[in-house]
């Protein structure tokens, strides 16, 4: 997607190896991705290639804006409605599709709304939005971000309560500030980037302030796979919404490749701290 020089492209394989053999084996996938996409914009110049995918899919989901908005309205519990259709947005990824897949919205929602989560922590999460004070809601990709903002406005006092956070700058089809105002996000709350060009959130290469958002936030409301990669082991209330798209994740996770997950990560550690004592 960035190039079509030969020359250019082996020169970016070469180097995208020797740097893949020196990461350790601590660090995420993420990390891995932000090596070889600034490998990428070093030889080939400081582009998106992703842009106009972006566009494509803010302008897509936007057409659907309204029909989710009557979908929670006419729900029976409206928070696991807007919970189920941030998790259906979370379908909107180039990070493990081809730039040429159609993904299929209309199919995406259908099927997040009738198929049961595999890890369901609602009450857990509504038990937190409750009481929370400062929320922090960590977006992934960009026209996913429609979908997330349907299930802002499904909690109390969001103008107040609610930052959202996005990529300090392109990666893959993560969303950016551009994003958030292409798509009406920064007309409803407050919108910062963390900083990092990175597919996931590494708190090591976020920005300061940014890091202060993350300590301070009562709540944090994490999407994705690359934010549930980057976020599991951190000190904080994080509720992880996404959709297991490899292996790696679901057996992670202990779900199957497919499934749709709201987990809160101190039940995981509690369920880890008594599997393991």
């Amino acid at each position: 997607m960035a190039t079509d020089d030969e020359v250019l492209r082996q020169d970016i394989i070469r180097k995208a190896l020797h740097a893949l053999a020196e990461i350790p084996y601590d660090k995420t996938p993420p990390y891995a991705g932000v090596v070889i996409h600034r490998i990428v914009k070093e030889i080939v110049g400081d582009i998106d290639p992703y842009e106009e995918l972006k566009t494509i899919y803010n302008q897509r989901a936007l057409d659907l804006y309204d029909e989710m908005k009557e979908i929670v309205a006419q729900s029976q519990n409206t928070l696991e409605t807007a919970s189920r259709l941030a998790i259906a947005g979370n379908n909107i990824d180039f990070g493990f599709r081809s730039n040429s897949e159609h993904i299929d919205l209309h199919e995406a929602i259908d099927e997040t709304l009738v198929r049961p989560l595999a890890i369901n922590h609602l009450k857990q999460f509504k038990t937190s939005l409750d009481h929370a004070t400062s929320i922090l809601y960590i977006a992934d990709n960009a026209g996913e971000i429609v979908f997330d903002r349907v299930l802002v406005e499904e909690i109390p006092d969001y103008r107040d309560r609610v930052t959202f956070a996005v990529r300090g700058a392109p990666i893959l089809n993560d969303a950016t500030m551009e994003d958030a105002l292409e798509t009406g996000v920064t007309d409803i709350v407050r919108v910062i980037d963390n900083g990092c060009d990175a597919p996931g959130t590494i708190i090591e290469l976020c920005s300061e302030p940014f890091i202060e958002e993350l300590k301070e936030a009562d709540l944090i409301i994490a999407k994705g796979q690359g934010n549930y990669e980057t976020l599991s082991d951190v000190p904080h209330n994080v509720f992880f919404l996404l959709k297991a798209k490899c292996p790696v994740i679901a057996r992670d996770l202990d779900v199957r490749v497919g499934d749709l997950i709201l987990e809160s990560l101190a039940e995981k550690k509690l369920h880890l701290a008594m599997s393991t004592g």
